[in-house]
């Protein structure tokens, strides 16, 4: 690396380690010039000459004084000069800006219809739909409400006698007393978690071309599940993820939640440039998912929307800049060195056995690898004969390939040993075999973080975001525009064994004075009850995301969610006992032509069910959903041919009739470059950063999902199985399906034509039973 920096005049003239690129007006005495035009070697570009015409403008370019606009700072020793260019002041009228402002309760507005209000939404909503001479819609029926409660809460549909229990309950209470048992589910963690690991970007693997699986990362996940089960304020939750290590080393919850900054894609190559782009995505995850800002547009810039200088961007990136990937043990002390002991006998007693094995299997290996370098293009032989201190470059570099890539199979080699010798190898193996079985289980660890200790390593401003033009050492900082004063990072306490930087990070980020966290938060579980956030970008509350449609609401629930000590089951309950929770999705012609996007919420939205929910309900109407939650995840059949492939990727699967595969979809392993085809085609993220929104496509494609996937047949028969269990007679049959599927029973002409249907082939109650999966009523939450 010549450190050459031709972005400006300044840093042209200076030139690298070989000293100036050019002289001013001197294009024969220009290094850069020179070499471009082959005067002097190496000829520049490499194999590839420019053109005669393209050297004179060079040439008159340098004649001429070498003008040029500057782009970016000039390398300088001046350090005065090099911090100005670096500040970007954030002016009064900035910190104005709606979200940067601390939520304030106000008072709840005066509405006309006052029947129809419960809580306090009510009323705010009530408010924007008088003002534009709307009605808010009826309220659903019975049937309707129990079913998309569960949907809502527990992702799961709600069983015939959970329905008729709830229908047939008139008392007072019946519907608090509903929401607060699916609250109380254990469902309801994987339905809500699941919200959570598309945000943070959650996969069971690293991602790119080698995808390496994470054996460990799934607790992370088991951890989120139980948080949302056991309402963990959300401010801690904050915290744990950012800097479980540092503030509560010896939880093992704590550990495990920094998880969340190891879900991001992971390279195979490890260069500084990589470790930005790691960092990158830390920055990008954590403001977005936790303040709903889209700080990374910083890295290179200034924000060119928002008040977020580059400074802050790379304050920010002080804070996790001594992070390094580790796994971290969920054992005792002494349990891990016994571990470890024993891992170091069972290695000396290997050491002798793989020492003579490679020994006698050398000759052998030197033998076949000559064989085939003899094959190899003679310039590449060439390369091979002569003295490493003598290659040309382009020597080095062929040499260097063929070292790094020419391997001789094992195969091969135990193909070539002489009989002796194979039947000393065999012996060898097969002790080195014993020994590999006798090595004790790896002990539970987490996917997290940690640092080497309390000195936090140097990070620095990067101008045009490039390594290698590194400004001022940066202090670790905040978003200042979303602060009224800049916070203090104190140092370690004596025995501290990581800067502690995350931890002070962290508590600004869940401080009641952020007044980002807490809008943020209660706009994602609004979005996920009313299919789109009070903002309508759930991780864009800057000028370049969409308004709050309601902001005083917003600001409401903001201060409300705090003042609930950040309870998120505390949200549900508010949000389902409103009336417009509870409101009929019909549309109503009078009230389209005034408001058709619906985003006064005049009508509830209907939502289709994600992949993984209509899954999960295929298996639960079957009768075949396994229940059991946590764990290790599963890996359901994936025709081979969608992703075997040279880069030894691999994919466990189990047949379509194992009952190991019929958990809910949140434990399906997630592997960044193996989608299930069930869940991709229902435009389940693939992880490559953070989704704080789904699509939503209608495309063909999930339609001959439904109808000709093998496991949705599978779970078509199991479902036919039921019902020949559980009812007597076809007739009784087409009612338990309609009961246990949608939730109701069959109209006339449903009943009439199902049962005509059924009557129509051998295959018709299996065929009937795949025919409810793919209807509209099936899939969306009512």
């Amino acid at each position: 690396m010549s450190h050459l920096d031709l972005r400006s005049r300044e840093s042209i003239l200076i030139g690298g380690d070989g000293g100036p690129a050019l002289i001013s007006g001197k294009p024969a005495e220009s290094r850069l010039f020179r070499f471009v035009s082959g005067i002097q070697q190496p000829s520049m570009p490499p194999g590839k000459p420019l053109p005669a015409a393209k050297i004179e403008i060079l040439r008159r370019w340098i004649e001429s004084g070498a003008p040029l606009e500057e782009s970016a700072p000039a390398r300088t020793d001046d350090k005065a000069a090099i911090a100005a260019l670096e500040d970007r002041p954030i002016t009064a009228e900035e910190r104005r800006y709606w979200a940067f402002r601390q939520p304030a309760r106000p008072s709840t507005p005066t509405v006309r219809s006052t029947d129809w209000v419960r809580n306090s939404i009510d009323a705010f909503l009530l408010a924007a739909l008088e003002a534009k001479a709307l009605q808010p819609s009826p309220p659903a029926d019975r049937r309707t409400l129990v079913r998309r409660a569960y949907l809502d809460l527990t992702g799961l549909p709600p069983d015939p006698a959970a329905i008729d229990e709830f229908v047939n309950d008139r008392s007072a209470d019946a519907w608090p007393s509903l929401v607060n048992r699916l609250l109380e589910s254990p469902h309801y963690g994987e339905r809500w978690g699941r919200h959570w690991l598309d945000l943070v970007r959650y996969a069971d693997s690293g991602g790119y071309e080698i995808d390496r699986d994470r054996p460990n990362i799934w607790r992370y996940r088991d951890y989120v599940i139980r948080a949302f089960n056991q309402d963990k304020p959300y401010d801690q939750f904050v915290r744990e993820q950012i800097a479980g290590d540092e503030i509560n080393p010896g939880s093992h919850d704590a550990l495990t939640a920094t998880g969340f900054l190891r879900n991001g894609l992971e390279a195979n190559m490890k260069t500084e440039q990589t470790r930005m782009d790691e960092l990158d995505d830390l920055i990008s995850t954590s403001t977005g998912a936790f303040l709903g800002m889209t700080a990374a547009c910083a890295r290179c810039h200034n924000h060119k929307f928002d008040p977020i200088p580059q400074k802050d961007y790379y304050r920010m990136q002080a804070v996790f800049f001594s992070t390094q990937h580790e796994d971290l043990p969920l054992v005792g002390e002494v349990e891990v060195a016994n571990h470890k002991a024993e891992q170091k006998r069972i290695d000396g007693l290997e050491a002798p056995l793989k020492k003579e094995r490679t020994a006698l299997q050398k000759p052998y290996k030197d033998a076949l690898l000559a064989k085939k370098k003899a094959l190899l293009p003679e310039y590449i032989q060439a390369a091979l004969r002569t003295p490493e201190e003598k290659r040309t470059e382009g020597q080095r570099l062929n040499a260097s390939q063929v070292e790094k890539t020419l391997r001789i199979p094992d195969p091969e080699i135990l193909a070539a040993l002489s009989p002796s010798d194979a039947a000393r190898d065999a012996e060898l193996r097969d002790q080195i075999a014993r020994l590999e079985q006798a090595r004790p289980a790896p002990f539970p660890a987490a996917m997290g973080i940690a640092e080497k200790g309390p000195r936090a390593e140097p990070a620095y401003f990067l101008h045009r975001g490039s390594p290698g033009s590194k400004g001022s050492l940066m202090t670790p900082g905040i978003l200042s525009a979303a602060s009224r004063a800049d916070v203090a990072f104190p140092e370690p306490a004596e025995g501290a064994k990581s800067s502690m930087r995350r931890a002070t990070f962290a508590a600004w980020v869940a401080s009641t004075d952020n007044p980002l966290t807490a809008r943020v938060m209660v706009n994602r579980i609004w979005q996920h009850h009313f299919g789109e956030g009070i903002v309508p970008t759930p991780s864009n509350f800057g000028k370049s995301g969409l308004a709050p449609t309601h902001p005083e609401l917003l600001d409401w629930l903001a201060v409300e969610f705090m003042r609930q000590r950040w309870s998120v089951k505390a949200m549900h309950r508010l949000m389902l006992t409103s009336s417009a929770w509870q409101m009929a999705s019909d549309d109503i012609p009078a009230s389209a032509s005034i408001d058709p996007s619906n985003r006064l919420l005049w009508r509830m939205p209907r939502r289709r069910l994600e992949g993984e929910l209509i899954r999960d309900s295929i298996l639960a109407v079957a009768g075949t959903l396994d229940r059991k939650t946590g764990g290790p995840p599963i890996h359901p059949y994936i025709d081979p041919a969608l992703w075997q492939s040279s880069t030894g990727r691999t994919w466990p699967g189990r047949p379509d009739n194992d009952p190991e595969t019929w958990r809910r979809s949140v434990y399906v392993s997630h592997k960044r470059t193996i989608p299930l085809p069930m869940l991709e085609v229902f435009d389940k993220p693939d992880a490559a950063g953070s989704c704080a929104r789904r699509n939503r496509s209608t495309i063909a494609p999930q339609a001959l999902m439904l109808m000709n996937n093998a496991s949705v047949g599978l779970h078509a028969r199991y479902f036919a199985q039921r019902l020949e269990r559980e009812a007597a007679g076809v007739e009784a049959r087409v009612d338990r399906a309609y009961r246990l599927a949608l939730g109701r029973s069959p109209s006339g002409s449903e009943r009439s034509e199902s049962l005509d249907f059924i009557r129509s082939s051998p295959y018709g109650l299996v065929d009937f039973c795949q025919a409810l999966f793919n209807l509209n009523e099936f899939v969306y939450i009512p």
